[in-house]
């Protein structure tokens, strides 16, 4: 009876892993209409993994939720215009909620997502990295070095 339950705990770990490697790696859209080009589209990006872990939850009314990756999105894709950035900010020893508005999104930009720590709460901020006509990212895998991922307009 004892190798089953050791079987089942293997083979828990081994999905979790799988499941790990498949999540972000593509945007997802924050947005409802699926068909709209990307070329009309901006990156919202969270900055490299730190002692800061960033994940997006939703833009606007559209949750980003990744089911693969516990809800830590890395990347979404956001038509233009004002757009509300909703996240999850997270070190060791504290988890917080918030939002980042970005008055004018502007196609074919991206934007990174920046985690900070004001000495009480995690704080958010954005930077606008321009226009570009591709965005790589590095998907941690751990055991495995990370994998890059590029997203083109």
């Amino acid at each position: 009876m004892h190798y089953l339950r050791t079987a089942a705990v293997a083979m828990a770990c081994l999905l979790a892993a799988g499941c790990s490697h498949f999540a972000g790696r593509r945007p997802l859209p924050g947005y409802a209409d699926q068909d709209h080009p990307s070329a009309d589209t901006a990156l919202v990006v969270c900055g490299e993994p730190s002692q800061y872990s960033c994940g997006i939850t939703g833009v606007n009314q559209v949750a980003t939720w990744e089911k693969f990756n516990g809800g830590k999105t890395p990347w979404v894709r956001v038509l233009p215009g004002k757009q509300v950035i909703k996240l999850t900010l997270s070190n060791s020893h504290q988890l917080n909620r918030q939002q980042v508005i970005i008055d004018k999104v502007e196609a074919g930009h991206v934007y990174r997502i920046e985690v900070g720590f004001n000495g009480a709460l995690l704080t958010a901020s954005y930077q606008d990295l321009g226009k570009m006509d591709s965005y790589t990212i590095h998907m941690p895998r751990f055991p495995f070095s990370p994998k890059a991922i590029t997203a083109s307009f």
